[in-house]
């Protein structure tokens, strides 16, 4: 056996729900045991990149811990916050990215983002509109700070 090549498995052990020691069977019951809503927020919380959910006036009325990281603001404060006060919505880029995504129910772009201290950066956003239970729009919506991207795109020291 070399380094690419896996040891023979018993045929359906990764579908096997009885309990031994092979730790994947493990993971398959927790799953199994898992609230959708706890796997939601698990994903929400832990995604590599910042998210928060907003509603059709722009009111953030979910977001992840990095998401306030991101922009320098404390759970609470965030909690206050609009997306008025967190983009340069005055700019082409936003205000097409809003079109788009209310044209088609999702849309990507690059914006200029705010932090707490007032510093302008450049970001990734992606978006989709969905129904709340409820039957509301929200929009989800994923961040990417940019600026090291662009920077390394102009760096000439090389």
């Amino acid at each position: 056996m070399n380094d690419l090549t896996y040891p023979a498995t018993q045929e359906n052990s990764f579908l096997n729900t009885n309990t031994n020691s092979n730790p994947s069977t493990k993971v398959i019951e927790k799953v199994k045991n898992t609230s959708a809503l706890e796997i939601y927020e698990g994903l929400f919380q832990h995604s590599f990149h910042p998210m928060y959910i907003e509603n059709t006036n722009g009111l953030i009325m979910k977001f992840s811990e990095k998401f306030s990281k991101l922009f320098g603001y404390s759970q609470v404060e965030m909690s206050q916050l609009e997306n008025k006060d967190l983009f340069e919505m005055k700019e082409t880029a936003f205000i097409d990215f809003l079109d788009q995504r209310n044209e088609k129910g999702i849309a990507k772009a690059e914006i200029t983002a705010i932090k707490k201290t007032g510093k302008r950066f450049p970001c990734r956003i992606s978006s989709v509109i969905y129904e709340s239970d409820s039957g509301d729009k929200r929009a989800m919506n994923t961040l990417v700070d940019i600026s090291n991207d662009l920077s390394a795109r102009w760096d000439f020291s090389n």
